[in-house]
């Protein structure tokens, strides 16, 4: 009883784990939050690292949780950049402030608040852009952050941009099933069509048949819906058809006396 009331409470901690782990990881411009939530649960929780071309920074981003956990002062971001010649470290954006946008096969998660620029940018707080782009086959957990580029050449609306290849935000594969009934109707429709197409040409071209007698076994199928029809008549009909009327002639015993009346007739 004890084991059980121990594995209960331990089931209890973690599900309140993965629930505050979610509910910290807001989107509030797009207004379906919970199922885009849902697209990239997988993700979640995930770091991922990251170099760019000069080899001179090093990036880190986490999916709803911190990109990197020695670097904390109480803030929430999931994107940072590291200088490897200082080692100094530069926050681009919380996770706690993201927009998202989605697509068919990709998504792109903004994490904003990121760290002011000193001297550019207008002294705008930091941004970073993370494409995520539909990739079967990269497994969840085998991603690479790909740096593309900073857009820092402008007076406002600079940012960090990123890509990362997943098969998380790829489209569900429907497959469709034919059930028995349909796929004995599909060859019944087959065996038909041939039957139809093979049959008439034979009768056309090797018979060399014409109008009606084209038609494939004509004298079967016609006597055969004569039949069906008799069958549908006889069934289907609720009134007896009228009694013929009979017809009342002469008969032979009527006869009989009028032979021996017509002798006298006969010439003697």
């Amino acid at each position: 009883m004890v084991i059980t009331d121990c594995l209960w409470i331990l089931l209890m901690i973690t599900v309140h784990l993965v629930d505050v782990s979610l509910s910290d990881c807001k989107f509030p411009v797009h207004k379906t939050e919970r199922d885009l939530q849902k697209r990239i649960q997988p993700l979640v929780g995930k770091t991922f690292r990251g170099k760019d071309a000069s080899q001179k920074y090093d990036y880190f981003f986490g999916v709803c949780t911190e990109a990197l956990n020695t670097v904390s002062d109480g803030g929430t971001y999931g994107l940072l950049q590291q200088d490897l010649e200082t080692n100094k470290f530069y926050k681009l954006g919380k996770y706690t402030n993201t927009t998202i946008i989605s697509g068919g096969d990709w998504m792109i998660l903004e994490y904003l608040d990121g760290e002011v620029y000193h001297s550019h940018c207008g002294s705008e707080p930091r941004r970073g852009r993370v494409m995520l782009n539909c990739d079967r086959s990269v497994s969840v957990g085998e991603e690479d952050l790909i740096v593309l580029e900073e857009e820092n050449n402008k007076t406002q609306d600079c940012f960090y941009l990123f890509e990362m290849k997943t098969s998380v935000v790829c489209p569900e594969i429907i497959t469709v099933s034919l059930s028995v009934g349909t796929i004995l109707i599909i060859v019944f429709l087959c065996v038909v069509s041939l039957y139809l197409v093979l049959g008439c040409a034979y009768m056309r071209f090797v018979l060399h048949a014409k109008g009606k007698e084209q038609c494939p076994n004509y004298e079967f199928w016609q006597d055969f819906g004569n039949l069906q029809a008799d069958g549908c008549n006889l069934v289907c009909r609720s009134k007896q058809p009228p009694g013929s009327r009979s017809y009342k002639g002469i008969g032979d015993d009527q006869l009989e006396g009028d032979d021996e009346r017509d002798d006298h007739l006969l010439p003697m």
